[in-house]
């Protein structure tokens, strides 16, 4: 089995592991994670599951650059099935939110860009729409996101 520690790091996301990761030709790096937790809450009655009841489709999120490339993570996440309410549910892996094909430190990171950089030039810049770009702005003006500069 092949060690990915280096890109775990890099990622630097909680409770998630890297099981493969591809270099592609135009700039980009997509990186295969999982979740390394044996159990998920369920978000109806509020218990931890651990009947994993299949696996959901494979999705791709848009996450921060590494080395310098796009990055993109592959995940399959499990649905589980709550033994207590019987309902099923998908897990989410840390900093992503359902329905957005990005992480939530990446729609950061493209809020901050946007504060001071033209919108047009900052889609193009990222590969992005710029209506997606728009409705990254958007949202982080409601969210009141932290600027990098009280981050730090």
């Amino acid at each position: 089995m092949a060690d990915f520690q280096l890109i775990n790091d890099l990622l630097g996301l909680a409770n998630v592991k890297v099981v493969n990761y591809q270099l592609l030709p135009d700039e980009r790096i997509e990186v295969g994670v999982e979740s390394n937790l044996a159990a998920a809450l369920c978000p109806t009655c509020r218990r931890v599951s651990t009947q994993v009841h299949d696996t959901a489709e494979l999705q791709t999120l848009r996450d921060l650059p590494i080395w310098g490339r796009q990055c993109w993570l592959r995940y399959a996440p499990r649905r589980f099935a709550c033994a207590t309410c019987h309902s099923t549910f998908v897990e989410r892996i840390a900093g992503c939110e359902s329905g957005l094909a990005y992480t939530l430190r990446y729609a950061q990171h493209i809020y901050e860009r946007a504060r001071h950089q033209d919108g047009a030039q900052l889609a193009q810049a990222e590969g992005l729409r710029q209506d997606t770009v728009r409705a990254i702005f958007e949202r982080g003006a409601k969210k009141r996101w932290p600027s990098a500069a009280t981050r730090a």
